[in-house]
């Protein structure tokens, strides 16, 4: 069970983004149930291993527990599983480019509404943008993934809100940029 506990936070946590964009109001509840879940779990089974005296897996158990926390915990889900999508779906992302330069109607895969907050690839002039995190309250912030025709400079920006505007900040490869 302890496993299964460490499996489902994981998954959660790397799902985070798209969970957020789903069920907003209660995707930190999944979260903390999952932490209870692997932690509840995993000290049930050190203290089972204590009480039957085998010490050396009560170590070990706990040893792997705390790692695995320590683990999930530091990991920055956001960075993973935007990276992650985009290494997944570079030929879908070299797509819509390649539709936005010649200048088709952009044709949006099935897989952005998991990626985008509204399933939709904004045009800024030569700019795409798809919208992963906006303030769902006002608009006054947001960040995204863009794809600039040219290498940012300190005066590129994006239109990530309503309200905000953003810059470049990691590069993600052929020409696509994460922004905040």
């Amino acid at each position: 069970m302890a496993s299964l506990g460490w499996l489902l936070l994981t998954i959660a946590s790397y799902l985070w983004l798209p969970m957020f964009q789903t069920i907003w109001r209660f995707n930190a509840l999944v979260i903390v149930m999952c932490w209870i879940w692997a932690a509840l779990w995993s000290f049930v089974a050190v203290m089972t291993y204590l009480s039957s005296r085998a010490y050396g897996q009560s170590f070990v158990t706990l040893v792997i527990a705390v790692t695995l926390g320590a683990i999930i915990w530091t990991t920055d889900w956001k960075t993973v599983y935007i990276d992650s999508q985009f290494w997944l779906h570079r030929e879908e992302f070299a797509t819509l480019v390649a539709e936005n330069e010649s200048g088709r109607p952009l044709t949006v895969p099935w897989w952005l509404e998991y990626l985008s907050i509204d399933g939709q690839v904004r045009q800024q002039g030569p700019i795409l943008y798809l919208p992963v995190f906006e303030d769902s309250w006002r608009a006054e912030t947001g960040s995204g993934i863009a794809h600039l025709p040219d290498l940012p400079t300190s005066e590129t920006t994006v239109q990530t809100a309503a309200g905000d505007i953003g810059s470049p900040v990691r590069d993600l490869g052929n020409g696509w940029w994460w922004v905040e």
